[in-house]
């Protein structure tokens, strides 16, 4: 069985919740590719997937001693890393990475994620051209310092040239965390009422961010009706079942996420919450 058909088994196990199979299995298919750090980074992340803490670490000290030789291939091991929560080490591989664009925007993702805000800024600062997701990171590091009026009116600016998905959660996020949860509720309303996919899982997130786990459920199914593949709506959705206890659900819900998009941290936090 080669490497590909091995995944194909694993994920189809866990798939179909049997996690007592998909763990050894993982454990046996890294212990063979111990020198191919993405395929390990991918086991990893199929570890923490099937809730166990106990193996990834051990697998993150072998990929950091079988680092690729060339750039490209360090900062494609970092940006994974950056994925499965492995910032201090993500951290230690791009401090020795040339600088670039993509390189200061991972650096700024690791120092938002350890606390250290004014590198994250610096980071982006650094960088050429900023992109939408640059400065919806740069949103959510002014709010995570307490500049609540400059994050949000960064989001605003972000939203003047952007109708994603992604530019109205940050502005949503910026209020919420600003005390203005008022003015989120209007703004998702107003984007609901074209009662599309990224406007019902606006209003979903809205909601989770209140503490309306029930609501946030029911309009991410709406979302998932209009777009069964919407990230933000799987996300949200997941989130929500776990609040409530429904853990089995959750874990389809990340399942899903990690089948689009692998090693997205939107199932990490999912399953972060199905711990506690």
């Amino acid at each position: 069985m080669d490497n590909e058909q091995a995944l194909e088994e694993i994920r189809k196990n866990i798939k179909d919740g049997k996690n007592d199979i998909a763990g050894p299995q993982i454990m046996d298919l890294a212990s063979k590719n111990q020198q191919d750090p993405m395929l390990m980074l991918t086991c990893a992340s199929m570890l923490l997937t099937i809730g166990d803490d106990k193996n990834f670490p051990a697998l993150i000290s072998v990929i950091m001693t079988h680092l690729p030789e060339d750039e490209e291939g360090r900062y494609q091991v970092a940006s994974a890393l950056i994925s499965v929560g492995s910032l201090k080490e993500a951290g230690t591989i791009l401090a020795d990475l040339t600088p670039s664009d993509k390189v200061h925007r991972a650096r700024a993702a690791v120092f938002h994620g350890t606390h250290r805000y004014e590198d994250a800024l610096a980071s982006l600062g650094a960088m050429n051209v900023m992109e939408e997701p640059d400065l919806v990171l740069k949103v959510q590091v002014l709010g995570s310092m307490g500049k609540h009026e400059k994050a949000i009116a960064l989001a605003k600016e972000i939203l003047a040239g952007s109708t994603t998905y992604r530019a109205g959660r940050c502005y949503i996020s910026a209020l919420v965390l600003a005390d203005r949860s008022k003015e989120a509720a209007k703004y998702a309303k107003e984007r609901m009422k074209d009662k599309s996919a990224d406007g019902y899982a606006l209003m979903a997130y809205y909601q989770w961010l209140n503490g309306n786990s029930t609501a946030s459920g029911a309009f991410s199914s709406k979302a998932l009706k209009l777009e069964n593949k919407h990230l933000g709506a799987m996300e949200t959705i997941g989130l929500s079942f776990a609040d409530k206890g429904s853990i089995w659900e959750a874990k389809i819900a990340a399942g899903a996420i990690n089948e689009i998009e692998p090693g997205s941290p939107a199932v990490f936090r999912i399953l972060a919450l199905c711990k506690e």
